[in-house]
């Protein structure tokens, strides 16, 4: 059984969440909504790095079939370009906090950033959704 669909809903979740818990420390300015928001946006970093590694794993069967290798490169790309813009608004906080400059507007640079990740999110789910539902990609083990 493969370990990537498995996996995959957890950044999706993680990313998804970190966005919301953003938006609500920027509305009510709370610290444990703050600190809430870096744990759950550190969590989806911790989880992004087996998602990738394991769907990278499962793409070795099916990179072959000439129609689905650019789609699977597509889905990886977009996968490893949502880490990359995660890690960098991971940066971005911890510099922030660790100057003492973390605040609701200086966090809109990390904000806005994470709404790059989001778009890179969607477009990771909307190639890997095409995989499985249009060309059964995993579907048969």
């Amino acid at each position: 059984m493969p370990v990537h669909p498995m996996l995959v809903h957890f950044p999706i979740a993680l990313f998804t969440t970190f966005i919301l818990l953003e938006i609500l420390w920027m509305i009510f300015k709370k610290e444990w909504i703050k600190n809430s928001s870096l744990l759950t946006l550190f969590l989806g970093l911790l989880f992004v790095v087996p998602t990738i590694i394991s769907g990278e794993a499962s793409a070795e069967n099916f990179e072959k079939v000439s129609q689905l290798e650019e789609l699977i490169e597509s889905h990886e790309t977009f996968a490893k370009l949502t880490g990359i813009t995660f890690l960098i608004v991971l940066i971005v906080k911890v510099i922030l906090a660790k100057t003492g400059k973390l605040n609701t507007k200086t966090n809109l640079i990390a904000f806005l950033i994470s709404l790059i990740g989001l778009y890179f999110l969607i477009q990771t789910g909307l190639k890997g959704g095409e995989l499985v539902y249009k060309h059964g990609v995993g579907i048969l083990y």
